[in-house]
């Protein structure tokens, strides 16, 4: 299905709106709606990207009955923090990244992230946050949608050698 690249996320600064949800109680409109109507005030901008991003407690487990917590984030990198706004530090690591084309709610591509990529490659999660960068290419639902999906990753116990 997506093969990705591996990357060094240097580590950032997301400024934007949070609410606590878990994956069956995932409604991340209301977050954005309370993000978007302020996003015109942040002048510190590192790029013109969104970052929708869920902040978990601890190394997520995925399986069909797993319903994994975590804070849900829909922000912007920035150079510092914005009065007015909640922050969170995005701390560097490794990553897999994943070039998707597809409507957001299309589960498919999870699936295939954390149930077939994951277990078969030499990785395995790590405790770091995971994001979506959604950019001029970002269109929702629709299926020409673009958008750039950060899985934190770390060498697997079968490999723990493994480096960039």
């Amino acid at each position: 299905m997506l093969t990705p690249t591996i990357q060094q996320y240097p580590g950032g600064i997301l400024c934007g709106a949070s609410a606590p949800m878990s994956l069956q109680a995932f409604h991340p409109p209301r977050v954005w709606s309370l993000f978007m109507p302020k996003l015109h005030t942040i002048n510190n901008r590192l790029n013109e990207d969104l970052i929708s991003l869920r902040a978990f407690t601890g190394v997520p487990v995925f399986g069909p009955t797993a319903n994994p917590e975590f804070t849900y984030w829909a922000g912007v990198e920035v150079e510092s923090p914005v009065t007015d706004f909640e922050t969170l530090h995005i701390p560097s690591g490794t990553y897999a990244v994943f070039e998707y084309q597809g409507s957001s709610s299309d589960s498919a591509v999870w699936r295939f992230i954390y149930g077939e990529w994951i277990p078969n490659s030499s990785w395995e999660l790590d405790n770091r946050p995971h994001f979506e960068r959604l950019g001029k290419g970002y269109s929702n639902a629709s299926d020409d949608s673009q958008e750039q999906i950060w899985i934190p990753i770390r060498p697997g116990a079968s490999n723990p050698s493994k480096t960039l």
